[in-house]
């Protein structure tokens, strides 16, 4: 491991960018623009970068003023290690803690190249304003040369905290007393599986804006049918009010409008209006990942009719969720989550988690005026950031674990509005 005056993002050196591969972009993607670290003041310590086999990465960091714990963060979507740098890196780091996180073997998240699509490269359907792009195409890490198990990415975190455990005690002499699992998106579903599967690796966690994965509704059973109204919601200029309630009827939260020629509908946001078109490219890489029958022919048309088959079923429930908490989880999730919707995949895990008898390890939070990431906030919509609320439910978290606290909301997710509303709940 590698000594540096200054462990914060901005600070200790990063690898450089390659095609896919962007350390700080992928840190600065995730959160508000502008916003400021937490850690106020410099963090010597240790970093070390290292690979624990063909295309996969991590990075451990330690604090010379190391408090004898660790923060370990599942990643989110395809991003690399250095995605929760300003998510959860420099808050552990500032606290004490030291920091974690893989790649989940994903060696690039996307390249944009040239020419049309084929069966594993993403053809963008879409243009923007002064910009072309339906003659381009995105090449994935986790397709290429064909498609990850999603399964392995479970496994990614786990050897990731082992590793993490290993180099901390040759490093210090000690291993960690304590381990908190956090996550953001795809990286909550990793803490989710890890705290139902593996709970000697970690003391609780916090997800956020979590992935579920059920063998009745998942993703891929929502998205497709958000992919098949909204060209005629668009072309309706956003007033077809019966195509606007059958998406709310699938689950999704309301749409919001707002006279902005830029960014007139969130919806629209999350579809064709915004790079990286979010819940249409998520069905396309999803798609190709779970399914080894989607159809040759993925395009716009065929991904919003998309069905999985017999043998995509069957691997979803190889990865599915089961709700069977070994350790405490504080989640939250955005009410205005067009993307990850939270009737499924928070209020839905959340009844999952009853149901397996585990009530009394989760809390869970509904966000007010929140979507999936940070960085819809510039766009408008009277949208508030949800990052202090994942501090607050890491500190709530913390109480749960340390000091034997007992919150309200055992069992339930409560809708709120501040996050000193975490904080007072116990």
């Amino acid at each position: 491991m590698q000594q540096f005056a200054d462990l914060r993002f901005g600070h200790a050196p990063l690898p450089e960018p390659t095609p896919g591969f962007d350390p700080v972009g992928d840190a600065l993607a995730l959160v508000e623009r502008g916003m400021e670290s937490p850690a106020l003041e410099p963090i010597p310590g240790r970093q070390s970068f290292g690979s624990l086999g063909a295309g996969q990465r991590y990075v451990v960091r330690i604090p010379d003023a190391w408090n004898g714990k660790l923060v370990a963060a599942g990643t989110p979507a395809t991003r690399s290690e250095f995605a929760s740098d300003l998510i959860w890196s420099d808050y552990a780091l500032s606290r004490g803690y030291a920091f974690a996180a893989g790649n989940k073997g994903i060696p690039f998240n996307a390249i944009l190249e040239e020419g049309p699509g084929d069966r594993l490269r993403y053809e963008l359907p879409f243009d923007l304003p002064g910009v072309t792009l339906r003659d381009k195409r995105l090449r994935f890490g986790a397709l290429d040369p064909q498609p990850m198990s999603l399964a392995d990415w479970y496994d990614d975190y786990v050897t990731t905290i082992e590793t993490a455990r290993e180099l901390i005690h040759a490093a210090t002499g000690r291993e960690p007393e304590l381990t908190y699992a956090v996550g953001i998106s795809y990286g909550g579903a990793q803490v989710r599986k890890l705290l139902e599967t593996r709970p000697d690796l970690a003391d609780g966690g916090v997800e956020w804006a979590s992935v579920f994965w059920s063998e009745q509704r998942h993703i891929l059973t929502l998205l497709p049918g958000f992919l098949r109204l909204m060209p005629r919601y668009i072309a309706s200029g956003y007033s077809d009010r019966e195509a606007h309630d059958e998406i709310v009827a699938l689950g999704f939260p309301a749409d919001r409008t707002q006279d902005d020629p830029l960014h007139p509908s969130l919806w629209a946001d999350h579809y064709s209006n915004s790079l990286p078109f979010y819940n249409d490219v998520t069905t396309f890489v999803f798609g190709r990942l779970i399914d080894p029958d989607s159809p040759d022919d993925f395009g716009l048309a065929e991904r919003a009719a998309f069905v999985p088959s017999a043998a995509g079923r069957k691997i979803v429930a190889s990865i599915a969720h089961t709700g069977a908490l070994k350790r405490p989880v504080v989640a939250i999730a955005g009410e205005a989550d067009v993307f990850v919707t939270p009737r499924h995949n928070l209020q839905g895990y959340a009844a999952a988690v009853g149901a397996s008898g585990a009530a009394a390890q989760y809390r869970g939070y509904l966000i007010d005026n929140a979507t999936h990431v940070d960085g819809y906030v510039g766009f408008g919509y009277g949208l508030q950031a949800q990052l202090p609320f994942a501090w607050a439910a890491f500190e709530q978290l913390e109480r749960i674990v340390e000091r034997h606290a007992k919150p309200d909301g055992t069992g339930t997710v409560k809708r709120i509005a501040n996050p000193a509303e975490i904080s007072a709940a116990g």
